[in-house]
């Protein structure tokens, strides 16, 4: 059984959000709170005057989104890429003259 415990994840001025995790996600659940209100601060700081707090979230977030989607995309390109590799290699190794 996973043990699930709670901890307060705090991103940029907004209140504490309680979340459920296990052991092995809270390392990566700290940095992303890390890497969010990092970028949260220097957004605020370049667009404060002109855009709310919650502007300037939802920029953060879709630039979070933006980076996972082109994440997936080059992961689904790579795949692609080794499978079609394989395929070429094991028939090369495979060839029998």
């Amino acid at each position: 059984m996973d043990d699930k415990k709670q901890i307060d994840v705090r991103i940029a001025d907004f209140a504490p959000i309680p979340i459920l995790v296990s052991e092995y996600e809270v390392e990566a659940v700290h940095a992303a709170e890390d890497n969010v209100t990092h970028l949260w601060k220097v957004w605020k700081k370049r667009y404060g005057k002109e855009k709310s707090p919650i502007e300037i979230m939802a920029m953060v977030a879709f630039q979070f989104a933006k980076l996972y989607y082109t994440k997936e995309e080059l992961e689904s390109d790579m795949i692609k890429i080794l499978t079609d590799f394989e395929k070429a290699l094991d028939s090369h190794l495979l060839k029998t003259e």
